[in-house]
């Protein structure tokens, strides 16, 4: 199954908002910014939506596969640089294993 661009950018569109929600939401436990929850419950339903568009495209299990890994590679991202987390070299490659699902899951 290829993905064709415009499929893949709201892929990462879906992602990129889901992993500023899981930012947000952490900034808020850390600090009880009541804006951050704000932003949170305003970006949620248009995740949803995009989640829900990608999966008119594609089939549940490659929709989830997809943004879920990209979700989680985005948050230890945000986690390294943002909150300044230590992720150790097991975890590096979990994340490079995930990466390369998701690639696969491409492939015709």
């Amino acid at each position: 199954m290829r993905i064709d661009a415009f499929v893949w950018s709201v892929v990462l569109l879906c992602s990129g908002m889901f992993i500023l929600c899981d930012g947000l939401s952490a900034h808020w436990g850390k600090t009880g910014s009541g804006r951050s929850m704000a932003y949170v419950m305003l970006l949620s339903p248009l995740s949803y939506g995009a989640f829900a568009f990608i999966n008119t495209r594609l089939n549940l299990a490659v929709t989830g596969a997809l943004v879920n890994t990209i979700v989680v590679a985005g948050a230890v991202l945000v986690g390294v640089i943002v909150f300044k987390e230590e992720v150790s070299s097991l975890q590096y490659v979990g994340i490079a294993l995930a990466l390369i699902a998701v690639t696969l899951l491409n492939l015709s």
